[in-house]
């Protein structure tokens, strides 16, 4: 693929990837893979989490222990992308540390973009970070300190990871791809208090060129019921697209939950279906939304709502099964978190099955929240939370597999953790 249709700012690029450039136009290498069976840490600082690395022509040999190593790496964030699959990853000294496992954690493979792709502050999924499939992903670098975005992707699993770039400063705020070719990234910059301006990109080549497909400096309120820019008022908390035309924005428009939806790949919105109803969570004082998540046909969905009122936080969440048209509300009826975790949403695999962890206890439903029973407390989960008090990231992939990611600010350490029960048990990845 040549400089000419991947680059926007090349000399900025080049400058910036000099040393990590292939031999290949436009690609960098990940770094090179340690050589066997050593342990090193990746920062002096943190211990961190033991991990097992593979080189990717290992990654898939039974009983090879020929060309695995040890690091230790704190991580920050992770995603399932199956019941076996999964990456997670960190910042070290603002190098991102990404590893992706295809056998539960047992190995992983460093598929970490090239060093000199420096990252202000940690990758977030759904806004910096996506994958559609182990071989297919993106990642994104915010323009601070720059003057362009920066937009990698692999579509080998990490082994490569091509650049292409978006000429504009303002901040990342949600990205999202429906297939491995198509895909939007929202940009947005604070206009006044409560408002924001928003462009929309898009691409239908994996990620090598983005094209704007709406912006709303030109928001007509008047043409709302035919179609226009999503206005100005209110915050962007994701998109989500479930096929080339039909997509969802989450807007957080005074202090509220709102969805907008286009029909035509993103260059008109218009405003609902309305769902959110603030008499159903009295007697709240602020919400925190989620954004909209399909499963599997793209007809059930649902949208988690954190009803806050002081330094707790209850969530109840509204769910839909035909495709985002009509939303019912659902009570959940779990205690509320407190302090430290309070933002620590439900999990849910399907419309009617989910997972909650609140304080020490984990809850399960298979009734869109009806009833929740408590799992009985698991001895080994109760320590890791006593040890690594902040609970970054609950996901669960099917009815046994889950990971739970737990951190520990002040001693600078995390760890990931996997049930293959449903919970009843966990163990260190």
């Amino acid at each position: 693929m040549k400089w000419g249709r991947q680059l926007v700012g090349i000399a900025l690029l080049c400058g910036l990837l000099l040393s990590a450039c292939s031999s290949e136009e436009g690609r960098t290498a990940a770094p090179a893979q340690a050589p066997a069976v050593q342990d090193y840490a990746e920062t002096t600082a943190d211990a961190g989490q033991t991990l097992t690395v593979v080189a990717p022509s290992e990654a898939n040999k039974v009983n090879q222990d020929a060309g695995k190593y040890k690091i230790q790496t704190k991580l920050t964030e992770f995603q399932l992308l199956s019941e076996t699959q999964g990456i997670a990853w960190g910042l070290t000294r603002n190098e991102l540390r990404m590893y992706l496992t295809e056998d539960n954690g047992r190995t992983w493979v460093n598929i970490s973009p090239s060093a000199n792709v420096q990252f202000p502050a940690n990758p977030r999924y759904g806004k910096d970070i996506y994958f559609t499939d182990p071989k297919h992903g993106w990642i994104v670098r915010d323009p601070s300190g720059m003057s362009e975005t920066i937009v990698l992707h692999t579509s080998d699993g990490g082994e490569y990871w091509d650049i292409s770039s978006i000429p504009q400063k303002n901040k990342v705020s949600a990205i999202h791809f429906d297939s491995a070719r198509h895909g939007w990234l929202m940009t947005t910059e604070e206009a006044s208090t409560g408002k924001e301006l928003k462009v929309l990109y898009r691409t239908d080549d994996g990620g090598a060129i983005w094209n704007v497909v709406m912006e709303n400096t030109v928001y007509d309120p008047g043409k709302s019921d035919t179609g226009s820019p999503i206005p100005h008022l209110g915050y962007t908390v994701g998109i989500n697209f479930k096929d080339l035309k039909n997509g969802y924005a989450m807007i957080q428009e005074l202090g509220e939950p709102k969805l907008y939806r286009t029909k035509d790949g993103g260059k008109k919105w218009i405003a609902g279906p309305a769902f959110f109803d603030r008499e159903k969570l009295k007697p709240c004082i602020s919400y925190a939304a989620g954004n909209l998540q399909f499963f599997g046909t793209q007809k059930d969905g649902w949208i988690p709502i954190g009803c806050k009122l002081g330094d707790s936080t209850k969530y109840n969440g509204y769910f839909t099964k035909d495709g985002g048209e009509t939303w019912n509300f659902a009570n959940f009826g779990l205690p509320a978190s407190e302090g430290l975790n309070q933002s620590l949403r439900p999990a849910f695999i399907n419309a009617n099955e989910g997972w909650a962890l609140v304080g020490s206890t984990l809850y399960h439903t298979v009734d869109q929240g009806k009833t929740w029973a408590a799992i009985p407390e698991n001895e080994a989960l109760k320590e890791k939370l006593q040890e690594y008090p902040e609970v970054v990231k609950l996901q669960f992939s099917s009815p046994k597999v889950g990971w739970l990611l737990i951190g520990n600010s002040e001693q600078r350490s995390s760890r990931l953790l996997q049930t293959t029960d449903g919970g009843a048990t966990w163990r260190v990845l």
